[in-house]
């Protein structure tokens, strides 16, 4: 006999297309929040700042080994 362990796994739920549907959904309708607008907005100021500072530190570098 096979040991399938102690979860039993049956077709019973709705099917994936449904799952992940809803969750497209919620995450439209967290999305539309302004919660959701103010993580998006202090993450891109992030981004921004990181890419500042990377490309600051590669200029640098670039630099510094120039002139060696």
């Amino acid at each position: 006999m096979l040991d399938r362990g102690p979860f039993m796994l049956r077709a019973t739920g709705p099917p994936g297309a449904l799952g992940c549907g809803l969750a497209l959904l919620f995450l439209g309708l967290f999305l539309l929040t302004p919660v959701a607008v103010f993580l998006i907005k202090g993450i891109g100021w992030m981004l921004i700042v990181i890419g500042i500072l990377l490309s600051a530190l590669a200029l640098w570098g670039w630099l510094r080994r120039r002139r060696l």
